[in-house]
């Protein structure tokens, strides 16, 4: 029996995640990180993700029956978020691999012309160390093969993709790459067509 991806997003990011958020601004320099616990689990037949700002104590929470529209899911359990359709404006878009114990998340902010901020979220379950880059971070930037898409070295295994400047009538692709150990590699991409409706999402490499 195939599982929904509700129960596919569960098996795979239920359960407690101690991370690190790391703000970057347009040109990779970090400007703020801070400690976080993110605890995904079933409540009274929602799905609630509660974020603790460790730092502060406080607590953002979000809830919701099933996946939003808007969420992609792998089979895998990878999953990115962002707007139904974009446009001259500015939008986010989030990447989330996982690896077992360990995953990364992204959270990519374009404005109307130019990309303006990325947060690299380094996560693991309580007891699986999982080091963030050194502080303070600056990652390495450069052109991409394609086009105008800008390619970020966020970690050394870990390679963001993404359309930095916003040309008018061209496609908006946002795509995480992280290879965890040896041989394996994941991969996930969140793309708009040149009319700002969404593409259909490449298969994620398992």
């Amino acid at each position: 029996m195939s599982r929904s991806p509700r129960q596919i997003l569960l098996d795979a990011s239920a359960r407690l995640w101690e991370g690190t958020f790391i703000r970057l601004d347009g040109a990779g320099i970090e400007c703020e990180r801070f400690p976080t616990g993110l605890e995904v689990r079933e409540v009274d037949g929602s799905v609630e993700a509660a974020l603790t700002y460790r730092h502060t104590g406080r607590v953002a929470t979000m809830r919701f029956e099933e996946p939003p529209a808007e969420m992609e899911i792998s089979p895998q359990g990878h999953w990115s978020l962002g707007p139904d359709k974009v446009g001259p404006w500015s939008c986010l878009t989030e990447l989330c691999l996982v690896h077992g114990e360990r995953r990364r998340r992204v959270v990519v902010r374009h404005g109307a012309e130019r990309l303006e901020a990325v947060v690299l979220v380094v996560e693991a379950r309580p007891g699986a160390q999982e080091a963030p880059p050194p502080a303070p971070h600056r990652v390495r930037r450069q052109p991409a093969a394609v086009g105008s898409q800008e390619l970020w070295q966020l970690e050394a295994t870990l390679q963001l993709e993404t359309t930095n400047p916003r040309l008018p009538d061209e496609p908006l692709i946002t795509e995480l790459c992280w290879t965890p150990e040896p041989g394996i590699t994941h991969r996930l991409q969140r793309a708009y067509g040149p009319h700002g409706l969404p593409l259909p999402p490449l298969a994620a490499l398992a």
